[in-house]
């Protein structure tokens, strides 16, 4: 099983709860589009505001060929370039499990 996420920080400049809602919506319909999503979770940060990211997606893939898949999926392609829109920084981790 292969974990994955993703942790922005959110333009200051944008609503942050639409930003949000606009995330998660993007990236939870990604669900039942792209096959090899075993789960996916958007979630938002609620401590240390100054020293944490904003939101993060939390999913995970059977193995490396799913998470391949799921990355260059041209309906998450179109949701990364839209969410890049919306954010000044990420960070990213994937481990296996």
């Amino acid at each position: 099983m292969i974990s994955h996420v993703v942790a922005w920080t959110l333009r200051e400049d944008l609503d942050r709860a639409a930003s949000i809602a606009r995330i998660r919506e993007l990236l939870t319909g990604l669900t039942g589009t792209i096959e090899s999503i075993r789960s996916l979770e958007v979630v938002e940060n609620v401590a240390y505001p100054d020293k944490n990211s904003d939101v993060a997606v939390v999913a995970s893939f059977d193995d490396l060929a799913g998470l391949d898949e799921y990355q260059v999926h041209p309906d998450h392609q179109a949701a990364a370039a839209e969410i890049r829109g919306l954010v000044t920084g990420r960070a990213a981790i994937d481990w296996e499990r």
